[in-house]
């Protein structure tokens, strides 16, 4: 008896030593995520869809239904995480940018650290995810975009396997399987994780326990990973919004996902940023395959499972934006973080002059595109602060709702005023034939006019009317993200709506401003 107490009171003080570390760690992590991240605290938005999301979260906290009154091809959980985010720190990017880096991605490095028991090769898996994660374009890698906020429970989702041993274990299998089912309401490439942790499930137990017993842990896997979608769509139908629902995060998305993207285009995104993404981790790539020599081979097929299985999320239709790439941080930290550790032991300093020069050269490389005259990215456009501001002097903004025609989430962002449709962001919808990661369309070079679904237009004018519409935003002449090549004139539903009901109010920075005639103060 004596004996058990004792056992019981050594598992115990480890537990806490566990715990002290692993706060530790989180600590240096979150400053480290600061230092590296600072960027997106200095630059309101980084990249168009976080206008989007931030948008799509405020109709969510003013007690609107997802993919009903606003709708995107993104999962629920996204807007969830961006409504919680400013509840905590107040409204707007900024309080998303700060959750995200004080929280998230501390958090994200720690799941790595849990890997290797906060020990000192952990640390390094934190600060190999950290560093690198921030040294490549900080439009899609600093951004709060979905492939980050995904990887944080699927971080910890494989994170749960440390030793071959839990690999057998019901309870850890099945926390697995949840976490990976949260993953993929942020984003859908998580499914694709459930390959690589259940294929390590098969090869450690199908020697040893039988085929029923793999069998049986394999359904506690599914299942887990079951419940948070199930219950998802469970509350959806409560609200009476599961068709919805189910057409804009499969049916619509499906016909997103099937890019008619060109050969030679295709070619050309991914030299121009999946080859450069290749570059800068190349240290990374070369240590994960020395490593897994000496990995357990269950582990091994876990880890190297992880990087095989992201790669069809990075290709999904080769459009090769470098948030697709977030992913591979997470299985590449894991695999190269004991050699670094090595190497650190070693005195070997060529990979941390390395990741130093990269990360120092980025940081500069994206300052010069944020704060430079560079004009390479329409997200600090002055047009969208002056327009919101223009509506703001007007006497009927007070009580007002807005559509813009554009893709230009960002008015919405600026203008702070309630959506009057459910079409913020127009190139997800079937309004226009727009096709986003393909220049070729835009071009007039693909015929993308089989896209237009009359049925959405159906649905746009509906909500103008239902939620009478006070100001239209006309954001074609300014070619602003290349919507030049949709003016109002080529859709004659919405040209007569305007002649009709609209006046012309201004013109500010080439986007011309309609109000509605007659118009209430």
């Amino acid at each position: 008896m004596r004996f058990v107490k004792t056992q019981k009171n050594i598992i115990s003080e480890l537990e806490w030593l566990g715990m002290q570390k692993a706060a530790r760690l989180f600590v240096f992590f979150a400053l480290l995520s600061l230092a590296t991240r600072w960027l997106c605290l200095a630059v309101e938005i980084l990249d168009i869809d976080e206008a989007a999301h931030v948008v799509g979260s405020w109709e969510l906290l003013r007690g609107k239904l997802l993919y009903t009154d606003f709708v995107n091809n993104k999962p629920p959980l996204l807007y969830v995480y961006y409504a919680l985010a400013q509840l905590i720190f107040g409204r707007g990017m900024f309080a998303v940018h700060l959750f995200t880096v004080l929280f998230t991605v501390p958090l994200t490095a720690l799941a790595l650290a849990s890997f290797f028991r906060y020990n000192r090769t952990g640390s390094f898996a934190g600060l190999v995810f950290l560093v690198y994660s921030a040294s490549f374009f900080a439009h899609d890698m600093l951004s709060a975009n979905t492939e980050l906020l995904m990887i944080l429970p699927a971080a910890w989702a494989v994170t749960r396997f440390r030793e071959e041993l839990d690999l057998q274990l019901p309870g850890k299998i099945a926390a697995s399987g949840f976490l990976i089912g949260i993953a993929l309401l942020f984003k859908y490439p998580a499914i694709l994780w459930l390959a690589p942790v259940s294929m390590a499930i098969i090869y450690y137990n199908i020697r040893t326990r039988g085929f029923l017993r793999v069998a049986g842990l394999l359904a506690i896997f599914l299942i887990s990973f079951a419940i948070p979608p199930v219950l998802t769509f469970g509350y959806f139908a409560w609200r009476g919004g599961e068709q919805e629902l189910i057409y804009w995060l499969f049916l619509n998305n499906l016909g997103y996902s099937a890019n008619p993207i060109t050969l030679q285009e295709a070619e050309g995104r991914a030299l121009s940023y999946f080859l450069p993404f290749l570059i800068a981790t190349a240290p990374l790539w070369w240590l994960s395959i020395r490593r897994q020599r000496t990995q357990p081979v269950s582990i091994r097929v876990l880890l190297v499972g992880l990087l095989l299985f992201t790669l069809p999320a990075a290709f999904w239709g080769l459009r090769f934006y470098p948030h697709y790439f977030i992913p591979f941080y997470v299985p590449l930290a894991l695999c190269a973080a004991p050699w670094v550790d090595q190497l650190w032991s070693q005195k070997k300093r060529l990979f941390f002059l390395y990741s130093l020069f990269l990360f120092t050269g980025f940081t500069i490389a994206n300052c010069i595109l944020y704060f430079g005259d560079t004009n390479v990215y329409q997200e600090g456009n002055r047009a969208f602060r002056n327009v919101a501001q223009r509506l703001k002097a007007d006497p009927c903004y007070s009580g007002g709702t807005l559509f813009v025609w554009g893709y230009a989430p960002i008015a919405y962002y600026y203008a702070e005023l309630p959506v009057a449709s459910r079409f913020v962001v127009l190139p997800q919808s079937g309004l226009t034939g727009y096709i986003s990661g393909n220049l070729e369309s835009v071009r007039g070079k693909v015929d993308t006019h089989r896209r237009i679904n009359e049925k959405h237009w159906d649905l746009l004018m509906s909500d103008l009317e239902k939620n009478h519409v006070t100001y239209i935003l006309d954001f074609s002449p300014s070619g602003i993200y290349r919507w030049n090549r949709y003016p109002v004139s080529d859709f004659p539903r919405l040209d007569q709506y305007i002649r009709d009901h609209f006046e012309k109010l201004d013109t500010v920075d080439d986007v011309v401003l309609y109000k509605r005639k007659r118009c209430s103060t």
